[in-house]
């Protein structure tokens, strides 16, 4: 009896640290990451939680399967746990703690699962994960958009659906708006320009994916998207360049570029105004305008410690039954990750969050600009996306940008976090 139980655990090993199954695990975590909108609607939260809580499970199995493999120094960003340990700890004072529990819960899980995927897969394998995952999101997303736009010619309403692909667009796929869509199409273009240029996928599926994220990136019609897409340019050309040339140039212009970020950030923001109305998109911010002013009126009565976490909004709970009152919108979110931590968490939870999000940009791109793989500008170029989306979206902090901007952080620790200096012992 006691042999047949080895033997079992022994098997159950063996399965649970085989590459297939960490390959295919990934694949599905990455696919309910991004497919939320499109999950929920079918069959609402509950079968959503159900199946996170699943992926938890199998995510255990696979992490203590490995364990004697696993090298832990320097792994589990300081930053992180810090963040997330103060988004738990404002259960304490929430004024909506029934909603604040399930939320700090799901957060833990998708950075556990996060966690988990950068611990037994290593870059390339999470960019194969995230192109095929995305792959077949942006592929659904068609067929659907051509069902409601082409064929059946009506919206398909539970799923958010305008069926507008006939008039090109705005379209929003699988992901419920237009803004999603868009922002899920541009980390869709970077996985698969980093699958192209690492040959990990053949030229036919590298062009068809490449092409089919650009379509719905332009077929959005939205301005967020395009600033986003301009910053992303920017960097990716500035990265290019630093690629090219020599290791101590290279110092002296990562200096410059931080200096010139600064100076060019701080001009932007004084002259924020005249610029979107330059780009036209001072009627679009308007309203985000008036959230914003509504939250940080809100704020003000407990801007260090915030209301008590609960990601995306709760309608009938306090502070945002408020103001969705006064907006007359009923806002899921406060279109803005910063503010929201800020709302959520406070002036701590919101400190703690740009140091979590500074260091995991600092140390991808400093990877990046030193190693000669290209597949190392793949996290850095992914937060680029998600942190200047995060000026006008929330999805930073739920969900797929939760879990990529984790898997980005614990990779950038992996590679230069002082502890890994430290003696073994």
């Amino acid at each position: 009896m006691r042999g047949g139980t080895h033997d079992a655990i022994a098997r159950a090993q063996v399965f649970f640290s085989s590459a297939p199954l960490a390959a295919a695990f990934t694949v599905v975590a990455v696919g309910v990451a991004f497919g939320h909108h499109f999950i929920v609607s079918l069959i609402g939260h509950a079968g959503h939680a159900a199946m996170l809580g699943g992926l938890v499970v199998i995510a255990a199995a696979a992490l203590v399967a490995r364990l004697p493999s696993i090298e832990w120094r320097g792994v589990l960003p300081i930053s992180l746990l810090a963040f997330l340990a103060w988004c738990a700890v404002s259960i304490v004072w929430s004024r909506s703690p029934l909603a604040t529990i399930p939320a700090v819960l799901e957060q833990l899980a998708w950075a556990f699962l996060a966690v988990v995927i950068a611990l037994i897969r290593d870059t390339i394998q999470v960019v194969r994960a995230v192109g095929n995952a995305m792959r077949a999101l942006l592929g659904l997303s068609l067929a659907i958009e051509v069902l409601s736009g082409v064929l059946i010619d009506m919206p398909i309403a539970f799923l958010g659906v305008s069926g507008n692909l006939a008039i090109g667009g705005p379209l929003e796929g699988v992901f419920g708006t237009r803004n999603a869509l868009g922002l899920f199409a541009l980390l869709a273009i970077v996985t698969f320009v980093v699958e192209w240029r690492t040959r990990s996928v053949r030229v036919g599926v590298t062009i068809g994916s490449i092409a089919l994220a650009t379509g719905f990136a332009v077929a959005t019609r939205s301005p967020t998207i395009a600033l986003v897409t301009l910053a992303l340019a920017l960097a990716t050309a500035v990265l290019y360049g630093l690629r090219q040339i020599g290791a101590e140039a290279r110092r002296m212009w990562q200096w410059v570029l931080l200096v010139t970020v600064v100076v060019l950030g701080l001009i932007a923001y004084a002259f924020r105004t005249e610029i979107l109305v330059a780009l036209g998109i001072g009627s679009e911010i308007e309203q985000r305008y008036a959230l914003w002013g509504h939250m940080l009126d809100d704020v003000a009565g407990n801007s260090l410690n915030g209301w008590g976490w609960v990601g995306p909004w709760v309608a009938n709970e306090p502070p945002y039954v408020a103001i969705n009152a006064i907006t007359g919108v009923v806002n899921p979110s406060g279109q803005n990750a910063y503010l929201d931590v800020y709302l959520q968490v406070g002036l701590i939870g919101l400190l703690l969050f740009l140091v979590l999000c500074g260091l995991a940009f600092t140390r991808t791109w400093l990877i990046a600009s030193n190693r000669r793989s290209v597949v190392f500008v793949w996290a850095p170029l992914i937060l680029v996306v998600l942190f200047a989306s995060a000026t006008a979206e929330s999805r930073l902090l739920v969900n797929a940008g939760w879990l990529l901007l984790v898997v980005c952080a614990v990779q950038g620790a992996h590679g230069l976090s002082w502890r890994r200096k430290l003696p073994v012992g």
